[in-house]
């Protein structure tokens, strides 16, 4: 009878018993070598072969043997609930993610891996420091096995900042060890001369910014058809305006059949403003979305004047962090004893952050230096990061805190998303942040993987709109003052003031620094300057945060000791700082006309006009307040989502210039809704037949908080958004398409004197010289400035291969004739031999020696060589003969001293 073919799909848990019937061909394909403690003792020795129990117990004997040898190994075999190896994952990488110190999956991870292993588009959501950057790594190193011998990339990861994109470089080097995929850094302010080399050695992984990628897909030319698996790393900062022309361009290139994967700790629930990403059928994985910042964070909110700002962040500093003046221990005795012998890692530092690791977000780069130089002057040590910053500056910068030769990482929102400081402690909001989603970001640094962390932020008056949006971004309770006798710091937004005294001394001290240092009072200048630049240009907070601010700044509470410092209150200090909070907020009732007829109990004439003119403004004002409090009732019943969205551009109250201790109680009684006035039912909508356009379950403010383009119009405002998706139809006017107003969209420029373009502004290329992308798309023209022709002729490289096509080992496209990678230099100096008299080039080589005796080079570093330094007679003999003959040539009297 012929022999029957193993079947190619074995099932996991039959047992097949054809490898035992011809044990002299056993099949250790799958890694099998016999040796599985199989008893076969009882089956020979069984007096009657043809009973049915002895297969009943060569099944239960394989079977047992099948358990044992599973307990035994790891990859595919294994089914482990809840862990790894129940994805499915290859032995070298679970080797790799055991070696992380990885022993369970996050549920970021645990939901995301299986779909992405079934090749399904991705959106995942999940707060900061949950495991969102291995949840895209793990798969892409079990896709992609190992390094294709045929040319173009595989993979690309976006990240929207370098630091976040050498922050994913490591992660994906750790988690490819003991494979030979080849995954490349391309980042702006690095060589584009190298970057050209890292390209041409056929990488399988490309971590990279928007810009540069397109910089260099544009300047080589290219092809991107065999990317098989993108990632989109914090999506909603890479799909806002900064990125657009350069994504666009991108996705462009992008085949149509590719995985695409977005991650960010905030995403709004609908996918529409991601359309441009190209997603297929995605799937939605939504993690802790009522949870927005880890549970183990703990926030405090001061309430701080303007001109107190950096007094009261050295009081945190000094009293509340408790952070030591000077540099950290460890990291000059680590620098003393330093060799000359070559180490790995950096010099000093004890390794990691200290426990009193602080990051201080500012709102521009001009805040970053002012700060850094003020808090370096008060004793501190400080690093700093900006965008602008010079590449290995930033890197630095960064590493000197991740090592911990530095407390205070002075930074924009540069470093806001993504970067993972281990035992960060402490996030300090200098500047409030104007979207809750860019606070979450930010006191996401601290409080990570189950550690503890705290934050600080100093709350001004004309922030207390953005704090109120925040609160209801987060869905917690806001405390003031003293109201509540043990408030939650986790749990609950807690706001207070600072100590009176210790802010005051701080304060004078800081008074004082600007006299003495002319560079802080300068830097100090320049970043009042850029403050008002960015008021204006800030997004708006929400029409009713605004009026209900005003109520807040006003409240007893706003001005009391925050309960962080206990409820030791002494009253005269209490008192005290309600006399303060009361002159700081006093508005004169009498204008500047009627100043004096109190008190001297006459009339003039400028007094009895201002008499007559309030006699005819005050009950306009009544009236007016009246049909605001109706107004009110009538939007008593509307969604959520239509009050967010009432920030049209006739109704939004603009924050930024406010000064709300100008404003009298008149001022903050009209701007309350007094509830009590509504009489009746006053709402036009029948609640048994009106059918709304959102969700019941809609939460405007979390849409409006995660919202892609949320500094521009609200996309929770049905009505705005409606106004972007008219029909284009083919113009029949001169008006630029349907529904647009007939004028061209100029603007003032104040450099050039002139009016120009706003397109322009919106596809970033304010005048400079643009092509047009392959997209279509407006793109900077030094993309092609022909730099990668001259890199090919000095490598005296050819045609690049085209994609899919065959690299053979030793050819002129191999990795390994390519100038790419890390490039070793000696730095040994040695000097030129003496030179041969009897040689061509004696003079030459003398000229070279004398040149290396100058400079101290080589052999000549201590001294003239094989000459003393102190000349002989004969030298200055000869010497003096020289100069003689020299002043003879000349024929001039000599210089009388």
């Amino acid at each position: 009878m012929p022999r029957r073919g193993a079947s190619p799909t074995p099932s996991e848990g039959e047992i097949d018993i054809f490898g035992s019937l011809y044990p002299g061909e056993t099949d250790n394909a799958n890694g099998g070598n016999g040796g599985d403690d199989f008893d076969f003792d009882g089956l020979l020795n069984n007096p009657e072969p043809g009973n049915d129990d002895t297969d009943e117990a060569f099944i239960a004997l394989q079977q047992a043997a099948s358990f044992r040898k599973a307990t035994n190994l790891k990859g595919r075999t294994v089914k482990k609930g809840g862990g790894f190896q129940a994805m499915g994952l290859n032995n070298n990488l679970l080797k790799a993610i055991t070696r992380k110190g990885f022993s369970v999956p996050t549920p970021i991870q645990r939901k995301a891996i299986p779909l992405i292993l079934d090749r399904k588009d991705l959106v995942g959501m999940a707060r900061t420091g949950s495991g969102k950057t291995a949840a895209f790594v793990i798969p892409m190193i079990e896709k992609l096995r190992a390094h294709s011998a045929r040319f173009g990339t595989r993979a690309l990861i976006m990240s929207p900042s370098r630091e976040l994109a050498i922050q994913t470089l490591k992660v994906v080097k750790e988690f490819s060890r003991g494979t030979d995929l080849k995954c490349v850094l391309l980042v702006g302010g690095d060589s584009l001369e190298e970057q050209f080399g890292y390209m041409a050695a056929n990488p399988d992984i490309v971590i990279a910014t928007p810009g540069r990628f397109l910089h260099l897909k544009v300047e080589m030319s290219l092809d991107l058809s065999s990317i098989k698996y993108v990632v989109f790393d914090e999506a909603d900062r890479l799909f806002e305006m900064g990125f657009a022309a350069q994504l666009t361009e991108i996705l462009h290139a992008l085949p149509p059949s590719r995985q695409s994967l977005l991650f960010s700790a905030t995403l709004p629930a609908s996918l529409v403003e991601f359309a441009r990403a190209g997603l297929q059928d995605p799937s939605l994985v939504r993690l802790d979305a009522e949870q927005k910042v880890s549970p183990d964070l703990e926030s405090a909110f001061f309430a701080v004047k303007g001109a107190e700002k950096e007094g009261s962040l050295l009081h945190i500093l000094h009293d509340v962090i408790k952070m030591p003046v000077g540099s950290p221990e460890g990291v000059n005795n680590d620098s003393e004893k330093g060799s000359k012998k070559r180490k790995r890692g950096a010099d000093g530092g004890s390794g990691k952050p200290t426990e009193h690791s602080t990051i201080i977000f500012t709102a521009t780069k001009h805040h970053v230096e002012y700060l850094a130089n003020l808090l370096i002057y008060a004793g501190f040590a400080v690093s700093y990061v900006y965008g602008s910053l010079d590449q290995t500056a930033r890197r630095i910068q960064v590493e000197d805190f991740r090592m911990g030769k530095t407390n205070i990482l002075v930074v924009t929102d540069v470093a806001a998303r993504g970067i993972d400081i281990p035992v960060l402690a402490n996030v300090i909001n200098f500047d409030f942040p104007p979207q809750p989603k860019v606070f979450v970001h930010r006191v996401g640094r601290t409080a990570r993987a189950g550690q503890r962390g705290w934050s600080y932020s100093l709350v001004r008056d004309t922030d207390a709109p953005y704090l109120i949006d925040l609160q209801l971004f987060l869905g917690k309770k806001l405390v003031v003052g003293q109201e509540t006798k043990n408030p939650s710091f986790s749990e609950d937004v807690v706001v207070g003031a600072l100590k009176r005294d210790p802010v005051e001394g701080h304060v004078e001290w800081f008074n004082k620094s600007l006299h003495e240092s002319e560079d802080i009072n300068a830097l100090r200048g320049v970043a009042v300057k850029a403050e008002k630049l960015y008021l204006r240009t800030r997004n708006s907070a929400a029409s009713q945060s605004a009026k209900r601010s005003k109520e807040l700044v006003g409240s007893q509470g706003w001005t009391q000791l925050h309960p962080l410092f206990g409820e030791d209150v002494d009253g005269a200090e209490q008192a005290r700082v309600d006399m303060l909070a009361r002159i700081s907020g006093f508005r004169p009732q009498e204008t500047i006309f009627e100043i004096g007829g109190r008190r001297d109990k006459g009339t003039t004439e400028a007094a009895e006009v201002m008499k007559q003119l309030r006699k005819r403004i005050t009950p306009r004002r009544q009236t007016e307040a009246k049909a605001d409090d109706d107004f009110e009732g009538i939007g008593d019943d509307i969604p959520a989502a239509a009050e967010a969205g009432a920030d049209s551009d006739e109704e939004e109250v603009v924050m930024d210039e406010m000064d709300v201790d100008e404003e009298s109680d008149d001022g903050l009684e009209v701007t309350v809704t007094n509830t009590n006035s509504k009489k009746g039912r006053t709402d036009w909508r029948d609640s048994e037949v009106f059918m709304s356009y959102t969700p019941r379950t809609f939460n405007a403010a979390e849409e409006r908080g995660y919202g892609v383009s949320s500094g521009g119009q609200d996309p929770s405002n049905f009505v705005e958004a409606a106004r972007g998706v008219t029909m284009d139809l083919t113009n029949d006017e001169n008006a630029k398409s349907f529904g647009e107003p007939t004028r061209s969209k100029m603007r003032w420029d104040k450099k050039s004197r002139k009016y120009v373009s706003r397109e322009n502004d919106e596809d970033g290329s304010k005048g400079a010289k643009m092509i047009r992308g392959e997209s279509g798309v407006k793109i900077a023209a030094s993309f092609q400035s022909g730099r990668f022709d001259k890199w090919k002729r000095a490598n005296r490289l050819g045609k690049l291969p085209h994609v899919g096509e065959q690299v053979r080992p030793g050819s002129a496209s191999h990795a390994a004739n390519l100038p790419s990678g890390v490039r070793y230099k000696h730095k040994q100096e040695r000097a030129p031999k003496e030179a041969d008299k009897y040689r061509d080039d004696f003079e030459v080589r003398k000229k070279r020696v004398d040149e290396a005796r100058e400079k101290r080079v080589g052999r000549f570093r201590d001294g003239m060589g094989s000459k003393k330094e102190l000349k002989g007679r004969e030298d200055i003999r000869k010497a003096r003969i020289e100069k003689e003959k020299k002043r003879l040539k000349n024929a001039r009297p000599t210089r009388r001293k």
